[in-house]
């Protein structure tokens, strides 16, 4: 987009993870005076999650001369029964990569002056064409656009959309990762150059596939296992679920070193009951497994004025459709090609960007829930 010279385009972005990066790489690009506000003071805390890697994310890094997101990849599929066995083998070449490689290639591509850490949006007003935002310190920055990329927990849609809930899925993810010294010699080329699969006999599934390691190293040796098991979790016991080792409750996940050791423990002895062997001594060797419980957010609008919500501040969609990080990608190229398209009128190309965001965030969440429904069938009522 080619701005007139003599208007400064402003645009503020609240939430500095992959969707609000994205969104501030794209609008740079434009010519755009962005500014993003994060609330985490700090680094952002590693997730420590594998993600398989989506053409939507490699052309918005190469399309804006991003990068280099470090990979790794395997030749092909297996799919393996609990009871036992080598399974089936499908070619099938894949690339995997982490959250945290990919935050770290996106955060670079955006000059420090445009990143305000420690700094959290707490209400958005619009009075014309200019949108308000109040900051925690009760400043007030105002900008041409607003941007909300502030996650799962939005605090922009719960004050666009109060209505809008999280709903729980019926089970949770539960996440763990080894460095690849620590994996065992027999569990090793097991695993290795293959992204696989185990059913769990009362319902759910595992995968498990290799990630770069900690510093992005992706040779042999310096990689991570990284391996995620859904799982059925009754209402009733979610809330016990989400109490860590202090006995603190967690909204919706258990972070990584904060799950109790009894947890650990029964998680290990459901392991040997439910899925393959050697999907169970990978979860055995894992020593600090971590949880997340899946939830399904959507929205009947992603617009409102100049201020649009835009990642998981959207829709969050589940992991098994390897979409979360592909969907905050592409609905920051289709906002940038809006504005590009719309040249002046601003308007227009939110309305379109809307119009697109709704379309993909539906059909994802569908998609979604179509794989839970297959694969978090319970056989057994637990």
């Amino acid at each position: 987009m080619s701005w007139h010279a003599d208007h400064d385009f402003r645009v503020t972005i609240s939430g500095g993870s992959v969707a609000g990066l994205c969104n501030a790489i794209t609008l740079r690009k434009l010519g755009a005076a962005v500014t993003v506000h994060e609330r985490v003071p700090g680094p952002m805390l590693a997730r420590g999650a594998g993600i398989v890697v989506q053409r939507e994310l490699i052309q918005l890094l190469e399309d804006n001369n991003a990068g280099p997101l470090p990979f790794t990849t395997c030749r092909g599929r297996r799919y393996l029964d609990p009871d036992g066995g080598d399974g089936v083998l499908q070619d099938m070449p894949q690339e995997f990569t982490s959250w945290e490689a990919i935050h770290k290639a996106l955060r670079a591509a955006v000059p420090a002056e445009c990143y305000r850490a420690g700094s959290a949006v707490t209400a958005v007003s619009q009075a014309g064409s200019k949108v308000a935002a109040t900051l925690g310190d009760g400043s007030i920055v105002e900008s041409d656009l607003f941007v909300a990329a502030d996650g799962s927990g939005s605090a922009v849609r719960r004050q666009m959309l109060p209505d809008v809930e999280a709903r729980y899925a019926g089970y949770v993810a539960w996440r763990g990762t080894l460095d690849e010294r620590d994996v065992p010699s027999d569990l090793f080329p097991f695993f290795n150059d293959r992204f696989t699969f185990s059913e769990a006999r009362s319902g759910g599934h595992m995968l498990a596939y290799f990630i770069p390691g900690p510093d992005g190293a992706v040779t042999v040796g310096s990689r991570r296992l990284n391996w995620v098991w859904y799982v059925h979790v009754s209402r009733a016991d979610l809330a016990h679920t989400l109490t860590d080792k202090s006995g603190v409750q967690h909204r919706s996940s258990l972070p990584r070193g904060t799950t109790p050791d009894r947890a650990i423990a029964d998680l290990r002895a459901r392991a040997l009951r439910e899925i393959h062997p050697k999907m169970a001594a990978l979860v055995s060797e894992t020593p600090d497994p971590f949880l997340q419980t899946i939830l399904d957010v959507t929205v009947p609008k992603t617009l409102f004025g100049r201020i649009l919500l835009t990642g998981d501040a959207a829709f969050v969609v589940r992991p098994h459709t390897a979409g979360g990080t592909a969907k905050a990608a592409y609905e920051a190229s289709v906002l940038a090609r809006a504005l590009q398209s719309a040249r002046a009128n601003v308007d227009v190309a939110l309305q379109s960007t809307e119009r697109l965001q709704l379309e993909y965030g539906n059909a994802l969440y569908q998609y979604g829930l179509a794989l839970g429904n297959r694969w978090s069938r319970e056989r057994n009522t637990d």
